[in-house]
């Protein structure tokens, strides 16, 4: 009898292990799912993406830009939901023409490290995906840091690029740690079912190898559900469900990554079907399928 229930303890034990979530996070928009039009997230509406983003394992959200007061109503919510966030100025354009804009911001962020604290912040990002130099994206970016930990702000900082322009131009590892978007469905070359490996055994080694002794997070990483395929890469709801289970099966096998899902909802404002439908929440089911999977 004593051998048959440490057995079954043993199983609950490997199973709880097995089947979790095991994304570091995950991205919401500033903007409300659903809308046809970008409308800023209330505060009720932070409140309610991270006590999802909790309720579901994730352990930190990403925001990309600071409009809307989504810092501060990210870093209210993650408070209150007991989990971190990762921190994005977004920068429009070329870093020149953002400058007052990015350097306002960086006062935002300051503001909210001493209101919410250290601990409550992953990083901080400059830019994502800015299309500039490599150059002046990584001058901004040690100019922000140099200056954040002038006045006792310690927050890890960064840029995020794709994991081709980063390996391509590794320069843009030169900071605290390493920022990738990676998705496997715009490598156009790849199924659904083939996601976890295409981050885990083609992006994150091109990674680590370009950027030898750097913390690598992969910051986007996810499938549409809606729009045009790319060659054998299939956007539906099925494929985006085999998507996030590959992606958190790979992830448990390698600890040094940390992987945000992308995105949590749907966001109609975008540009075509493909990018306005990788939203998760109250699409797929994560803990009784996704995270049971593996």
């Amino acid at each position: 009898m004593k051998f048959f229930l440490s057995s079954l303890i043993i199983t609950s034990l490997v199973s709880q292990v097995f089947c979790a979530n095991n994304f570091a996070g995950i991205g919401g928009s500033n903007s409300k799912g659903g809308n046809s039009a970008y409308t800023c997230r209330s505060q009720t509406d932070w409140n309610n993406l991270a006590n999802n983003a909790r309720n579901n394992g994730f352990r930190a959200i990403r925001i990309t830009g600071f409009d809307c007061d989504a810092l501060h109503r990210a870093s209210r919510a993650a408070a209150a939901a007991g989990i971190q966030v990762l921190a994005g100025i977004y920068i429009a354009g070329t870093v020149a023409s953002t400058t007052v804009q990015v350097n306002n911001e960086v006062q935002i962020f300051r503001q909210a490290y001493a209101e919410f604290g250290a601990g409550r912040y992953v990083g901080l990002t400059i830019g994502n995906e800015v299309n500039d130099s490599t150059g002046n994206i990584m001058a901004r970016v040690y100019d922000i840091r140099g200056y954040l930990r002038s006045v006792g702000v310690n927050t890890p900082v960064s840029t995020v690029h794709t994991w081709v322009r980063i390996r391509d131009e590794p320069a843009l590892c030169g900071a605290d740690f390493v920022a990738a978007n990676a998705h496997t469905f715009y490598d156009g070359g790849r199924t659904s079912a083939q996601a976890g490996t295409f981050v885990f055994q083609t992006v994150v080694p091109a990674l680590k190898s370009r950027c030898p002794g750097k913390n690598v997070i992969i910051t986007e990483s996810g499938w549409p559900s809606r729009g045009g395929r790319l060659g054998v890469a299939v956007p539906s709801v099925a494929d985006e469900r085999t998507a996030l289970q590959r992606l958190n099966c790979a992830a448990a096998a390698d600890r040094s990554v940390s992987l945000y899902a992308f995105e949590a909802d749907d966001q109609l404002w975008k540009g075509n079907d493909n990018e306005r439908s990788f939203g998760i929440f109250g699409k797929i089911n994560l803990q009784n399928d996704v995270f049971a999977s593996c």
